[in-house]
């Protein structure tokens, strides 16, 4: 997986962040949107413009959604049922404004398996019984190069993934 420490996927493209060094800027330059608004979107299109006019519309959210599904699988099911749909819609509608799920963290959370290259999430060891994030949320784009690293500059960690374009 490679990895962007450029700002190009503020611009472009779905990610996901967890951290506070990356979001920063985008909490105080943007107004979150909540993930019930990006829901109705993709249910009843896009709107005209983004949310503030900007490049970037931060949705806030999704991480509370998914931790309060009962189990991997119904998550995974409405990962695809929902955001995959509005990450597709989004990449065709505004190619040049980025679309950010802002997560909580902690990094943790997020786990990058360097043998299939996805990146799963959740608490406890066994992959089994993780939710497989990239896959429920990119498709086919969460494998190979499709999907980037989002390294924080100061300390190099992996602050969240992005991809360009959805499959």
């Amino acid at each position: 997986m490679q990895e962007m420490t450029a700002n190009s996927w503020k611009r472009r493209g779905c990610s996901i962040v967890w951290s506070p060094e990356l979001l920063t800027a985008l909490i105080t330059d943007t107004e979150a949107t909540p993930l019930r608004s990006a829901l109705n979107w993709q249910r009843h299109g896009l709107p005209e413009s983004p949310p503030g006019g900007g490049k970037t519309v931060l949705v806030g959210g999704l991480q509370t959604v998914l931790e309060l599904m009962p189990d991997p699988d119904t998550a995974y099911a409405w990962l695809r049922t929902n955001i995959l749909p509005l990450c597709r819609m989004w990449c065709n509608h505004w190619a040049g404004v980025g679309l950010v799920f802002g997560m909580d963290g902690p990094s943790r959370l997020f786990q990058l398996n360097e043998s299939d290259d996805l990146v799963y999430f959740g608490r406890g060891m066994d992959r089994d019984i993780k939710l497989c994030l990239t896959r429920g949320i990119w498709n086919g784009a969460a494998t190979g190069n499709g999907v980037f690293k989002l390294t924080v500059e100061s300390t190099k960690d992996i602050g969240g993934f992005h991809v360009i374009r959805v499959s």
